[in-house]
């Protein structure tokens, strides 16, 4: 399973519970429309304003070559047209998962 991270920071005048909201009624509900992702989660970081990143996303994908797919859909141009006007995606990390993992 192909794992994302993605550091993120909020642009100038962007509030952290501004781009909550959009991530709880826009982002998370456009997943199940989006066959490559698995799961996805968003994550609170840091507050402040001068963090290096204030949240971080978590994207579990089927496979690169489906979530290049989906990439492509208008769903998911929207979602990032949004994203843009809101925040930056500041590092990506990806990699396989080394399973099994724990999980209680």
């Amino acid at each position: 399973m192909r794992i994302i991270v993605h550091k993120i920071k909020l642009k100038a005048g962007v509030s952290a519970a501004q781009f909550e909201d959009w991530v709880k009624s826009t982002d998370y509900r456009a997943c199940p429309d989006l066959p490559s992702v698995l799961s996805f989660s968003v994550q609170r970081a840091s507050d402040a304003a001068n963090a290096p990143f204030h949240f971080f996303e978590v994207i579990q994908m089927s496979s690169v070559e489906a979530f290049e797919r989906d990439m492509k859909t208008s769903l998911f141009e929207s979602l990032v047209a949004e994203f843009s006007k809101m925040a930056d995606v500041v590092e990506e990390l990806s990699g396989e998962r080394v399973d099994p993992r724990f999980r209680r």
